[in-house]
């Protein structure tokens, strides 16, 4: 799918959180995998496909730039990036390092109420007989978002919803993707971080992300199933 357009010098300054929105709206469409390695995106067009202005967009495409989720092609506007397995394999082993530091933080510091709101979602999905990529998504967010949130540091909660985010965007790109939910290792993960084990907690979010790759080579050497991750 390629967006083209000529490029028009009268767009309007949107407010800063309309920038926000718009990136947020334009990584869905890489995850949905509407917008596909190769693609085309041109200001205008996709402006007028998000109802926006071309100011938050183009803000918003420099974010993702800085991602490494698309790039600029001299003469051909802003492309989405291609999606490598070294690529994926990079985030996963930044993505061990920071959510082990982080589940190592967050041990005894998540309230009680929350911990109960994160065994409900996981319970319901695990009753799911036929979870979507969507249903597991939304679950694990939950996890690891509330893990790197009571580790204390914004910096690290920012850094690792962009990671998961782009493994997300991979999933979309090496579709289709067999998703199976992992409930024993987020059962451990989440017993360590009740009970304020640091080292277990940071041990049992290490193992968790080292299954993921592992299960990536299986599966590109056609001997596995794909974990959520």
């Amino acid at each position: 799918m390629a967006i083209t357009e000529e490029i028009d010098d009268g767009a309007l300054q949107d407010h800063p959180n309309r920038t926000e929105t718009v990136y947020e709206m334009l990584v869905e469409l890489l995850i949905s995998g509407e917008l596909r390695p190769g693609d085309v995106i041109v200001e205008r067009k996709m402006a007028e496909r998000l109802d926006a202005s071309r100011t938050p967009v183009r803000e918003a495409l420099g974010r993702l730039e800085a991602e490494r989720l698309v790039y600029k092609q001299p003469g051909r506007g802003v492309t989405v990036s291609p999606f490598s397995t070294e690529a994926f394999v990079e985030i996963l082993n930044i993505r061990q390092l920071l959510e082990g530091e982080a589940a190592w933080l967050a041990a005894g510091e998540v309230p009680a109420d929350r911990l109960a709101l994160i065994r409900q979602v996981q319970a319901q999905l695990e009753a799911n007989p036929a979870p979507t990529p969507t249903d597991i998504w939304e679950a694990d967010d939950l996890l690891h978002g509330t893990i790197a949130e009571a580790a204390g540091n914004a910096l690290m909660v920012d850094m690792i919803r962009d990671l998961r985010r782009r493994t997300h965007v991979f999933n979309a790109f090496r579709s289709p993707w067999a998703f199976s939910y992992q409930g024993r290792d987020n059962h451990r993960l989440l017993d360590a971080i009740e009970r304020g084990e640091r080292n277990s907690a940071r041990d049992a979010m290490w193992s968790h992300i080292e299954a993921v790759k592992i299960a990536l080579v299986d599966r590109l050497a056609g001997r596995t199933r794909g974990p959520n991750i």
